[in-house]
């Protein structure tokens, strides 16, 4: 059995956000056909690297070899800080001796790297030195804008364009992503390829499914699951709900946790139907969606794929979304359920779309919804890497 590295900044049970998660599923299952290992970043000082398994995958944990771990999301980091963190990350010397030696001892057949600060450009350059293939997962815009500075990101990009050309084959989450970097010259040398993520298959999700319930004539129950940032326009939704009246809006729930946290709290003031729920734990997350009459996902920036969309909708529930990124690709109907970003008002037009919608539409919206998270299942994932994987391993690209 040919052995596969997967490699990422952070891994399970260490979650910021959805790439986590897919790189898990990825990893998970890919395990049933190669030798799956994993290489990612601890949040141990001590200069050891720490081994574990986890769902019968080995786990290679690096010490974080910078002046601090980008897993603790509670830590106060100043902004000189934070742009010494990105200056030693861009080639990290320390990072590179270790996986290095690392590649030497496994001797992966392949290497798939999904997001990679912590582990740093340098784990390319360590495997173009000893041959191995490399396949790259786009999942975010870090190669193009890593931070809020131009200057460095300017930078950055440069020399990550450059680090490119020793990439065998590229995969974007959604076409909106993969195009975002090839018209800037990225992956100049790469096979291109688009694998859109997807969500993990199992009985409890089916159950919950079978249990929705779909109300009609009744306040609705609007989520919002996701980090409390600016870019992901909560602020919106909260004025959108604010402008509607009891009859249409009994609960707005915020499931998440982020630096916005106050300041939308202070958004929300004394309005009661506003409760912020904190982060979910991740199996969590379906049982909440369920009891959701709709999931509102107001993102401001160009969000590469939305996997919250499709956790809702393996539940039944219905998504409306802004239309940016890469989520006119997997909504069940984008001139239906998408609306203007930035724009509480178009959000509010949503909701009462959904809120005068027929309680038979509804119930025929739940069963489309569901039927269409099936299009994201484990045998697409596997069969689309395996392809990738199998012209790499056997043919050198």
């Amino acid at each position: 059995m040919e052995k596969v590295l997967i490699a990422h900044s952070l891994y399970p049970p260490h979650i910021i956000g959805g790439a986590e998660i897919s790189t898990q599923i990825l990893a998970q299952t890919m395990n049933r056909h190669y030798d799956v290992k994993v290489i990612t970043v601890g949040g141990h000082e001590k200069r050891e690297v720490r081994t574990e398994m986890i769902n019968g995958i080995e786990i290679s944990r690096l010490p974080y070899n910078n002046r601090y771990w980008i897993g603790n999301s509670v830590q106060e980091t100043s902004a000189a800080n934070k742009i010494m963190w990105r200056f030693q990350d861009i080639f990290n010397v320390k990072q590179y001796r270790y996986i290095k030696a690392y590649l030497a001892r496994v001797q992966p057949a392949i290497i798939h790297t999904q997001n990679i600060p912590g582990l740093s450009l340098a784990i390319w350059k360590a495997a173009h030195e000893l041959n191995i293939p490399v396949v790259h997962t786009l999942r975010d815009f870090s190669l193009i804008d890593p931070i809020k500075i131009s200057a460095y990101s300017r930078l950055y990009r440069q020399i990550s364009r450059r680090y490119s050309r020793m990439i065998s084959s590229v995969i974007g989450i959604s076409n909106h992503i993969l195009g975002s970097h090839t018209t800037l010259g990225f992956f100049e040398r790469s096979s291109k390829h688009v694998i859109h993520n997807i969500v993990e298959e199992n009985n409890n999700v089916q159950e919950l499914y079978a249990e929705k319930e779909v109300h009609h004539n009744q306040p609705l129950n609007i989520g919002y699951f996701g980090q409390l940032t600016e870019v992901k326009g909560v602020q919106y939704l909260i004025d959108a709900i604010k402008s509607l009246g009891q009859d249409i809006v009994g609960t707005l729930h915020i499931f998440g946790d982020g630096p916005l946290l106050h300041h939308l709290k202070q958004l929300a003031g004394s309005e009661s139907r506003i409760i912020f729920r904190g982060k979910l734990d991740k199996s969590q997350i379906a049982p909440h969606m369920k009891e959701m009459d709709i999931t509102v996902v107001p993102s401001t920036w160009a969000e590469p794929f939305g996997r919250v969309v499709i956790e809702s909708y393996q539940v039944g529930t219905a998504v409306y979304a802004s239309r940016v990124g890469g989520m006119a690709e997997i909504l069940l109907d984008t001139d239906e359920f998408a609306f203007t970003s930035h724009s509480s008002e178009s959000i509010t037009q949503s909701i009462l779309q959904y809120y005068h919608m027929s309680e038979q539409k509804k119930i025929n919206l739940k069963k489309r919804c569901y039927q269409h998270s099936q299009l994201f299942n484990e045998n697409y994932l596997l069969q689309k890497h395996m392809d990738i994987y199998e012209k790499l391993i056997r043919h050198g690209g």
